[in-house]
């Protein structure tokens, strides 16, 4: 990965594009950010995650980038240009999207929104289906029901989708992601149902525990 070396060097900028949680969640100190978006992929919640937003027995999904000549995705683009800041920075995103979430580092070019500033590379994870967390296509009922009931370490799965929707939404409204859009809708609807369904369950068993102590 020659040009992770050489943003590594003296002088040079780190710079990575983050389309998932670092959007709302970015874990590492940066100098700026710049909204815009990196063109041949799409955003799709493909891979699978038992370390963060999902466990072996409730497997939950996160966003990757599938290739697509004709599609582009919105996101946040980090510069980091402190040289300890770098060092941190990508060792602990190293850790949590290669060692444990399964993706490879790739690069590619980043186009700002505003021209805040110059197209530039960049350093984008992205997971394939050549990794053992890959879940693939799935019809937007089954995805959402496993995100609904995934809960990992980092919080549940259904966070990790409606923020990311509504920041999208917040600040990048030319994003017109209809895979994310459908799918943040469908997991909200599902969520309320559970509750509702939860929250029944709930009033009925106490109800009877009084009948019984009653009796």
């Amino acid at each position: 990965m020659d040009f992770i070396e050489e943003m590594m060097e003296e002088g040079q900028i780190v710079r990575v594009f983050g389309y998932g949680s670092l959007l709302w969640k970015p874990d590492f100190r940066y100098e700026q950010a710049f909204i815009g978006r990196i063109e041949g992929y799409k955003r799709r919640f493909w891979q699978g995650n038992v370390t963060h937003r999902g466990t072996d027995e409730n497997i939950g999904r996160v966003a990757t980038l599938i290739p697509s000549n004709k599609s582009k995705v919105w996101g946040v683009m980090f510069e980091v240009r402190d040289q300890e800041a770098k060092s941190k920075a990508l060792n602990g995103l190293t850790n949590r999207e290669v060692f444990l979430g399964g993706y490879d580092v790739i690069a590619t070019t980043f186009y700002p929104r505003d021209g805040e500033c110059k197209p530039c590379l960049v350093i984008v994870f992205m997971a394939t289906s050549q990794n053992s967390y890959f879940l693939g296509k799935a019809n937007t009922d089954t995805m959402a029901m496993q995100i609904v009931n995934a809960v990992g370490p980092c919080g549940t799965n259904i966070e990790y989708v409606t923020k990311m929707a509504d920041y999208i939404k917040e600040h990048i409204p030319e994003d017109k992601d209809t895979h994310l859009f459908k799918l943040d809708k469908r997991v909200r609807e599902m969520s309320d149902q559970k509750h509702c369904l939860n929250k029944s369950i709930g009033q009925k068993e106490f109800f009877e525990e009084r009948q019984e102590t009653d009796g």
